[in-house]
């Protein structure tokens, strides 16, 4: 889609991308300055849930070995469900990647795993 195009349909691509590019900075500008814009707005959304992913899988973590820990073999379990960490971290990368992607062709459609979590 070329600029023309897009400014025909409607569509800021730019500001929808620039809330991948920019994860806190990009969908706090969107959500602030852009209220009209509900193409970019959608994109800020689905940005900020892989951010919130990118934040509460550790904090989970964190709070579930702290428990766990006070039980013989905790850390030993703890250790193990570090692996759901790094199987969210995994699927971040693929929902930012799709997120980029949607924006670049100008799609409206949820990120994998992470879209669905912030309606709009």
């Amino acid at each position: 889609m070329t600029a023309n195009e897009s400014s025909r349909s409607g569509l800021n691509v730019d500001a929808a991308l620039l809330a991948y590019l920019l994860p806190v900075l990009g969908p706090a500008y969107i959500l602030a300055l852009r209220k009209d814009d509900s193409f970019s707005r959608f994109h800020a959304m689905q940005s900020l849930s892989i951010v919130a992913a990118l934040i509460l899988a550790p904090a989970v973590w964190v709070l579930f070995s702290w428990l766990i820990s006070l039980l013989p073999f905790g850390g030993v379990v703890a250790a193990y469900v570090f692996a759901l960490v790094v199987a969210v971290y995994l699927a971040v990368v693929v929902a930012w990647v799709a997120g980029i992607v949607n924006a670049l062709r100008a799609r409206r459609s949820p990120v994998p795993f992470f879209g669905r979590i912030l309606r709009i």
